[in-house]
Parts: structure tokens; C-alpha cells; sequence
């Protein structure tokens, strides 16, 4: 009884040992991370494999970024992330107008029909995304928006539709259609 006891709790305090391990293991490479792309103003701790991201930035698409490269990293269970984004506050209104125009010219340059119906809500400078793209405009337009001075948080609910086809793009691109012969 007393060995198995005693096995239990040197088992116990060994899987303690390794969690911290893993752990500084994984805020160093969260730290390594961080510094390839100069984010210098962001900082993390990490227990039990949850890291906890920290600090201030200018642009939201900084914070992205964070979130991005912490959730590839081997080892991360989750993110809580507590990171600030500090840069101009602009009102809701003026925010909203820049988001719907931005989106508007993404889809008019992709060809208009066909590729998409987005959304966008602000409250307090936090943008949500809604609606349905293809790929090639979905990404892109949630980078762009991120990038928006004054946007404080993103949250993408942009759902993905199929690829348009290539040859439906480029008669568009090339201005060929039923009616222009």
C-alpha cells in the first residue's frame, strides 16, 4: 500500500515538473515568435500549456498576428489573450463607413456577383464580420480591416464559399460577357 502510494505521488509531483518545463519551453518559443516579427510590446506567460498574451499595440492586425503565431506553436492548449490595442479611437460611425467602402471595392474588384455578401457591425471599435466569401476575398478583406487604424478587435464570422472559378474570374478581369461582342 505504501509503495503504491508512494509511486502516485512521485508521479504527481513528476508530471508537475514537466509541466513547468513544457511551459517555460513553450513561453520561450511564444517569446521567439513574437520577436521574429517585432512584436516587442506584447508579453506572455504560459501555465499548464494556456498562455496568456499581454500588452498594448497600435493596430489590431498586430494582435491577429500574436494570436496567430502563439496558436502554432507546439504545446499551446489555448489563448487567453489580454492584449490592448491603443492605437486613435474613432467613432462607430466614421469606422463603419471606411469598413463598408473597403469591403464594397474588394468585391467590385473581384468582379461584383458571385463572390460575396459581408457585413460589418461596429460597437466601441470592435468590428464583426458577417456573412459568406470566397476565399480569395475573405481573407484579404479581414487583413485589410484589421489593418484600419481605430479598429480595436476583429471578429471574423465570414463563412467560406466555394472558390469561384478560375475562368468566371478572368471573363470578368477581362471585361467578356453575353453582351459585350
Amino acid at each position: 500500500m505504501r509503495l503504491t502510494l508512494l509511486l502516485a505521488v512521485s508521479m504527481f509531483l513528476g508530471s508537475k515538473a514537466s509541466f513547468g518545463q513544457n511551459d517555460q519551453n513553450i513561453q520561450a518559443n511564444v517569446q521567439k515568435a513574437l520577436s521574429a516579427y517585432s512584436i516587442k510590446s506584447i508579453h506572455s506567460s504560459v501555465q499548464r500549456g494556456v498562455v496568456t498574451l499581454t500588452g498594448f499595440v497600435d493596430l489590431c492586425r498586430t494582435k491577429i498576428l500574436a494570436d496567430e503565431l502563439t496558436s502554432g506553436i507546439r504545446g499551446v492548449k489555448s489563448i487567453w489573450d489580454r492584449v490592448e490595442v491603443s492605437g486613435p479611437t474613432i467613432p462607430d460611425k466614421e469606422l463603419s463607413k471606411q469598413i463598408k467602402n473597403l469591403i464594397t471595392d474588394r468585391i467590385h474588384r473581384l468582379g461584383g456577383f458571385g463572390f460575396a455578401s459581408i457585413s460589418a457591425q461596429v460597437h466601441d471599435g470592435v468590428v464583426t464580420l458577417r456573412g459568406y466569401a470566397a476565399p480569395q476575398l475573405a481573407l484579404p478583406t479581414t487583413a485589410a480591416v484589421a489593418d484600419i487604424p481605430g479598429v480595436k478587435n476583429l471578429i471574423d464570422h465570414i463563412k467560406p464559399v466555394p472558390p469561384v472559378e478560375p475562368h468566371w474570374q478572368s471573363s470578368f478581369e477581362i471585361g467578356a460577357g453575353e453582351g459585350s461582342q
